[in-house]
Protein backbone atom coordinates (compact mmCIF):
# COMPACT_ATOMS: atom_id res chain seq x y z
CA UNK A 1 0.00 0.00 0.00
CA UNK A 2 1.44 3.38 -0.84
CA UNK A 3 1.13 5.82 1.79
CA UNK A 4 0.38 9.33 -0.22
CA UNK A 5 1.31 11.44 3.01
CA UNK A 6 4.83 10.25 3.06
CA UNK A 7 8.00 11.29 0.60
CA UNK A 8 9.10 8.01 -0.02
CA UNK A 9 11.59 7.21 -2.71
CA UNK A 10 11.19 5.33 -6.08
CA UNK A 11 12.84 3.95 -8.77
CA UNK A 12 11.42 3.76 -12.72
CA UNK A 13 13.70 1.90 -15.30
CA UNK A 14 14.08 3.02 -19.03
CA UNK A 15 14.01 -0.79 -20.18
CA UNK A 16 11.10 -1.66 -18.29
CA UNK A 17 8.32 1.42 -18.41
CA UNK A 18 9.81 4.49 -17.75
CA UNK A 19 7.69 6.28 -15.52
CA UNK A 20 4.82 4.02 -15.50
CA UNK A 21 6.39 1.32 -13.58
CA UNK A 22 7.38 1.98 -10.21
CA UNK A 23 9.45 0.09 -7.60
CA UNK A 24 10.23 1.01 -3.86
CA UNK A 25 13.84 1.45 -3.07
CA UNK A 26 14.52 -0.38 0.01
CA UNK A 27 17.51 0.94 2.60
CA UNK A 28 19.93 -1.63 3.29
CA UNK A 29 17.91 -3.06 6.24
CA UNK A 30 15.22 -3.50 3.63
CA UNK A 31 12.95 -0.80 4.29
CA UNK A 32 11.16 1.38 2.31
CA UNK A 33 13.80 4.37 2.38
CA UNK A 34 12.10 8.30 2.54
CA UNK A 35 13.18 10.58 -0.38
CA UNK A 36 16.55 12.65 -0.31
CA UNK A 37 17.72 13.72 -3.59
CA UNK A 38 21.42 13.26 -2.99
CA UNK A 39 20.94 10.01 -0.78
CA UNK A 40 18.71 8.27 -2.99
CA UNK A 41 20.20 9.03 -5.97
CA UNK A 42 23.83 7.55 -4.85
CA UNK A 43 21.84 4.02 -3.46
CA UNK A 44 20.51 3.93 -6.77
CA UNK A 45 23.78 4.16 -8.56
CA UNK A 46 25.62 2.03 -6.33
CA UNK A 47 23.21 -1.05 -6.86
CA UNK A 48 22.29 -0.55 -10.64
CA UNK A 49 25.74 0.79 -12.21
CA UNK A 50 28.32 -1.69 -11.04
CA UNK A 51 31.10 -3.00 -13.15
CA UNK A 52 30.67 -0.89 -16.12
CA UNK A 53 27.06 -2.39 -16.29
CA UNK A 54 24.74 0.88 -16.85
CA UNK A 55 21.52 0.55 -16.16
CA UNK A 56 19.07 3.86 -17.22
CA UNK A 57 17.02 4.49 -14.54
CA UNK A 58 14.88 7.86 -12.84
CA UNK A 59 13.81 8.64 -9.07
CA UNK A 60 11.45 10.53 -7.27
CA UNK A 61 8.84 10.83 -4.33
CA UNK A 62 6.39 9.35 -3.77
CA UNK A 63 4.10 12.59 -4.56
CA UNK A 64 6.06 12.57 -7.74
CA UNK A 65 5.40 8.79 -8.85
CA UNK A 66 1.72 9.13 -8.30
CA UNK A 67 2.02 11.83 -11.44
CA UNK A 68 4.83 9.40 -12.95
CA UNK A 69 7.30 12.37 -12.86
CA UNK A 70 10.82 11.40 -12.48
CA UNK A 71 12.38 14.12 -10.49
CA UNK A 72 16.21 13.60 -11.59
CA UNK A 73 17.59 10.64 -13.64
CA UNK A 74 20.81 9.32 -14.91
CA UNK A 75 19.61 8.60 -18.78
Amino acid sequence: MIDIDREMSWVTFLHEGWETKWHPVLDNEGNHMPFDEVDTMELCRSRFNVEGNWVSFGIAPTSQMIENNSVRDNL
